[in-house]
């Protein structure tokens, strides 16, 4: 018998594919597996010593910069047994200085605002900005400090922990923008800040956004968008519907970071969507021997969030509006069979059709909220 020596090469090579495909595989496993377990238990409590990410250092951790001073924030937390917490500096022109405590509060405080020697408006001699590198640790019950400023993690230890830090430049804050709300529009809230008087170190305005639930709690603000100096408005189109309300805050931002805010409500108003466009209508005649037709209606559907459906009206002999079809929001035809023309005036006429489209919160008169009617138009 004598071997195939290409279907061997060919055999061997298919085995050697799949086995590299069954190591990596397994790689990718136990990749997931020590991730799943990390996420699991060494991230659970930011407060652990032995939490990768934080370190043991309180979490949700920010910084506010102000006019030679700077606010430093942490999450609140109904954790036991915490004394009161330690606020360290260093000023960030060589990553070898060492942190120095500036302040200490007593536990349940979640901010300190430091305000000793601070100096705004820091470059160095090419003008790259200086900054404050802040950071945190708790202290227990026992005196026991977390994370250990005499021991902090070490970069090279296995695991890696990392105490977190943060870093800013003070600032004298630039003015806060005059912000006033535009007309409304359907599913859109319009803020304009116009006379705006920009200070020499000016960079942008900025634009968070938060949820108002009405619960009383503190918003959750996310960063929305970063405008230039040249535009003075933004438009929020992210509404879903009618009735949703926003916290807005624009800030006026320098160069080095600091901003001065402006907050301002705003509701998305009750207004129903706008009317479907090219909508068209084809009369389909049914035979020779009556006057029945078929009524074939087309439009372009509407891209509105709140959007819930469409509504086909008619008139009778007398001109009145009859409503005839409801269709939901996925549709963009229909067609209504065996329709008689109206007579008028002793002469057979075609039916004429409107569409309006309606969205899924009533009207202020609690009825539903309809767009104003479009007229079908007949490509015939």
């Amino acid at each position: 018998m004598f071997l195939n020596v290409n279907l061997f090469h060919k055999y061997t090579r298919h085995h050697r594919i799949l086995f590299h495909l069954v190591i990596f595989a397994s790689i990718y496993l136990i990749t997931i597996f020590f991730i799943g377990c990390a996420n699991t238990e060494d991230y659970a409590n930011p407060l652990d010593a032995d939490n990768l990410r934080t370190a043991g250092s309180p979490d949700d951790f920010k910084l506010y910069a102000g006019d030679r001073q700077v606010r430093v924030t942490w999450a609140e937390t109904d954790a036991e047994g915490i004394k009161s917490y330690k606020i360290y500096r260093r000023s960030i022109s060589n990553s070898e200085e060492p942190f120095e405590l500036v302040g200490t509060v007593d536990a349940p405080a979640n901010q300190f605002v430091d305000t000793q020697n601070i100096e705004n408006d820091r470059v160095d001699s090419v003008g790259r900005i200086l900054s404050y590198e802040y950071r945190i640790s708790y202290v227990d019950v026992n005196g026991v400090e977390t994370p250990d400023p005499n021991n902090p993690p070490n970069p090279t230890d296995e695991p890696f922990r990392f105490w977190q830090s943060a870093s800013v430049t003070p600032s004298v804050p630039p003015p806060a923008p005059i912000v006033t709300i535009g007309s409304p529009s359907d599913l859109t809230v319009k803020l304009f800040w116009e006379g705006y008087q920009f200070p020499d170190d000016f960079s942008l305005f900025r634009v968070y956004i938060a949820r108002d639930d009405g619960d009383g709690k503190t918003p959750a603000f996310r960063i929305s968008h970063d405008i230039k100096r040249d535009q003075n408005y933004f438009f929020d189109l992210s509404f879903r519907k009618d009735g949703e309300a926003k916290v807005y805050r624009v800030a006026g931002v320098d160069k080095f970071g600091v901003e001065a805010i402006t907050a301002i409500s705003a509701t998305s108003p009750n207004f129903p969507p706008a009317g479907p466009q090219n909508f068209r209508v084809f009369y389909a005649a049914r035979s020779f021997f009556n006057n029945k037709y078929d009524a074939i209606m087309s439009w372009k559907a509407n891209t509105e969030y709140d959007l819930a459906g469409y509504q086909i009206y008619s008139k009778d002999a007398k001109g009145n509006l009859i409503p005839r079809r409801t269709l939901n929001k996925r549709d963009n035809g229909v067609t209504i069979p065996g329709e008689d023309p109206l007579v008028i005036n002793q002469e057979a006429v075609l039916r004429t059709y409107f569409i309006t489209a309606f969205d899924d919160t009533p009207g202020p008169d609690g009825k539903r909220d309809e767009s104003e009617l479009v007229e079908a138009i007949s490509p015939q």
